[in-house]
């Protein structure tokens, strides 16, 4: 049975001059796990929006969309689900037990069916160990797999996932995708997801849609799409492609391309034919750093009779490093990166620092960065209060938005961009600042790998003119491209801090997927390109 039909699909927002969704024919069979991919701003997050039609944009709609058989304006709300990018943003109520039942109750639904249909989801989804806890009290996965819980006791016939676990860490988001898996194949519910982490996606869907300038490019199925977009050589979605498959393309890999870490160790091992390769790892050179921050046994917590977020918390920073704190939902991260801002204040313990050192911070909220309806008028502004000319500032603002790519947004109000470019732009903002000591909170959160790779590049040509980088990530390819140290927050304190690949070859979690692929065959390669390098030495 057909789920959704869109014909002719094109849209443009009110303020843009440009059409986000251009002329695009998609069907979607009932039962289906359909996975959107692309760059920052292909259109996936508007196309989403468009299908609900409660949280379609303001803008210029042609062609048609097709809900089980009936046009979307006629459909009922609760047959289409949605689960956001940002895990506390759907929050509404205080306690989880009252999360579950509140859509339940705005529809009227009688008192023995809501509790049935609750106590039913939260059992299935293993929430019943937590049911009575505040909602405020949950970690981000948790919080994810309540939005997740809740949109489903409404039994939607459709359920749309917007980048799902891109503010999870590695193993909340498994367990989400894994719920999700569960939810499709033993209800029959359709899926439709974005996400830029593919790596765990790509394997769960039945068919992928690539968008790219607002056009659905390819639509085929996860290994073919692979191999698509493999022979496509100029292709920009070749680095969003899971490890296994960029390693296959890499090592001019024969045969059927893999899409997971299983296919991926089975080819690695036909690849190298039985031989065994192991690189030296390379260590963290702070000897000859200046450093510039070190806190020294820190406790904090939030309120008096509440336990420690941060305890016996040692940590030392050096001038010109880029250092990637990771670690769960709720482990304190963004705690320590408001201490480093000097936004909160240790109990217990002592931070010292160069006050003279200038902070910039970007929140995870990063649309909160922002303070006018036009975003040239937000970055002019800024560039006003920090004492450029009109002419420096004007350059300025162009440099950084090239380097960005943010050029074609400055007539858009910040809060209609999408997850990547809302991050791209406030990293522009930041940077007009030109800070000392730069602190990001989820720097990557809705941006696609070819803008992680830009931003990398951003980050290390800024440490090496002496800008300090702190960055708190649950994105661990990233911060094994990007970091000069890796530091694992746990139970509120630093349990390990070292070089990336010493930090991730002693892993087997928070690691990579091209980790766990090569390990044991090419031992102590943790980026694709590491195995592609000892793959070419070993021909050689």
């Amino acid at each position: 049975m057909e789920i959704l039909n869109l014909e002719n699909l094109s849209f443009k927002y009110s303020t843009g001059q440009d059409y986000a969704i251009n002329n695009i024919n998609l069907t979607v069979e009932e039962g289906e796990i359909l996975l959107l991919c692309g760059s920052s701003g292909s259109g996936k997050t508007t196309l989403l929006k468009l299908i609900k039609k409660e949280l379609s944009p303001v803008g210029e709609l042609n062609g048609k969309i097709t809900l089980f058989g009936n046009p979307r304006d006629n459909e009922n709300s609760c047959d289409v689900g949605l689960v956001m990018q940002n895990p506390h943003n759907q929050i509404v109520t205080d306690k989880v037990w009252h999360e579950l039942a509140f859509g339940l109750e705005n529809l009227g639904i009688d008192k023995n069916t809501i509790r049935l249909r609750t106590g039913e989801m939260a059992s299935f989804l293993g929430i019943s160990s937590w049911f009575d806890k505040n909602t405020s009290e949950l970690s981000g996965g948790q919080t994810q797999i309540l939005n997740l819980a809740s949109v489903m006791a409404m039994q939607p016939r459709l359920l749309l996932l917007d980048e799902p676990v891109s503010q999870l860490d590695p193993i909340a988001a498994r367990e989400f995708l894994n719920a999700v898996t569960r939810l499709n194949r033993e209800t029959g519910t359709t899926v439709i997801m974005t996400e830029h982490r593919l790596e765990d996606a790509f394997v769960l869907a039945d068919r992928v849609a690539v968008m790219e300038n607002g056009r659905i490019k390819y639509c085929d199925t996860p290994k073919s799409i692979a191999e698509q977009i493999i022979k496509d050589k100029a292709s920009p979605l070749f680095n969003s492609l899971p490890a296994s498959s960029r390693i296959y393309a890499m090592t001019n890999g024969d045969g059927e391309c893999p899409i997971d870490v299983r296919q991926g160790r089975a080819y690695l091992r036909k690849a190298f034919e039985g031989k065994y390769i192991k690189q030296n790892i390379e260590k963290a050179k702070m000897n000859n750093r200046q450093r510039i921050i070190k806190l020294h046994n820190i406790h904090f917590r939030y309120q008096k009779n509440t336990p420690d977020v941060l305890r016996q918390l040692d940590l030392d920073v050096y001038k010109g490093e880029s250092l990637c704190i990771l670690g769960a939902n709720g482990a304190g991260k963004s705690t320590l990166l408001r201490m480093l801002s000097g936004g909160i204040k240790p109990y217990i313990g002592k931070m010292k620092s160069d006050n003279k050192h200038r902070i910039s911070m970007l929140p995870q909220r990063a649309e909160l960065v922002f303070l006018k309806d036009n975003l040239l008028e937000d970055l002019t502004e800024c560039c006003k209060e920090i004492g450029y000319s009109d002419k420096d500032g004007a350059e300025k603002i162009a440099q950084l938005s090239q380097v960005f790519n943010i050029s074609n947004l400055f007539d858009r109000h910040p809060y209609d961009l999408s997850g990547g470019e809302t991050q791209r732009a406030a990293l522009t903002k930041l940077m007009l600042k030109n800070p000392d000591v730069l602190l990001l909170d989820e720097p990557t959160k809705g941006i696609d790998p070819n803008g992680k790779k830009e931003l990398t590049g951003l980050i290390k040509a800024m440490c090496k003119q002496g800008v300090t980088v702190i960055t708190v990530t649950h994105d661990i390819e990233f911060s094994a491209q990007t970091a000069d140290r890796c530091a694992l927050l746990f139970n509120g304190e630093i349990i390990s801090c070292s070089a990336p690949q010493s930090f991730f070859c002693g892993n087997c979690f928070y690691t990579t997927d091209a980790n766990r692929i090569s390990r044991g065959i090419i031992d102590n390669a943790v980026t694709c390109e590491d195995v592609a390098k000892m793959w070419k030495a070993s021909e050689e």
